[in-house]
């Protein structure tokens, strides 16, 4: 009886420790330095490097800037992005539907579409961007009158 109560009680303990390893790991914070992905929901309507990024992770919406001196690697509208989406400072991301790296940096995070759009048109209305050192991206506001400075 002492052995067959030994051997129950330390089975029934080898099956709650062996049990609560898993290789999975359920518990996910919400730190925006973890890659993600996301995917260009509105491109600037005035030719800025600027766009916004819908994150697929929580539904928020990144207002990103792109480094990049030529326009073709600028994100363009339905392009899936990955990378690390944490604000500030310039990073390499990766474009999945063009095929290739991209420098940009994440300004500023909001939950609506509508509130992004309108955190791009503040930064494009507020005049020259200078993007990297000599060189510089002129602006015009949507009423076809140029920015002053």
């Amino acid at each position: 009886m002492k052995r067959i109560l030994t051997f129950s009680i330390v089975s029934v303990l080898a099956v709650a420790v062996l049990g609560s390893c898993t290789k999975r790991d359920h518990w996910r914070d919400d730190n925006r330095n973890n890659k993600e992905t996301g995917i260009t929901v509105y491109v600037s309507e005035v030719g800025s490097a600027y766009s916004v990024v819908r994150m697929d992770y929580d539904g928020s919406y990144a207002v990103v800037y792109s480094l990049e001196n030529d326009k073709y690697y600028w994100p363009e509208k339905n392009d899936v992005i990955y990378g690390d989406f944490s604000i500030g400072g310039g990073r390499t991301l990766y474009n999945k539907t063009a095929g290739f790296n991209i420098r940009l940096e994440v300004d500023d995070f909001f939950d609506y579409l509508d509130d992004a759009k309108r955190s791009v048109i503040r930064k494009e209305d507020q005049g020259t961007m200078t993007r990297t050192p000599g060189t510089t991206v002129n602006l015009q506001r949507r009423t076809g009158t140029p920015v002053n400075k």
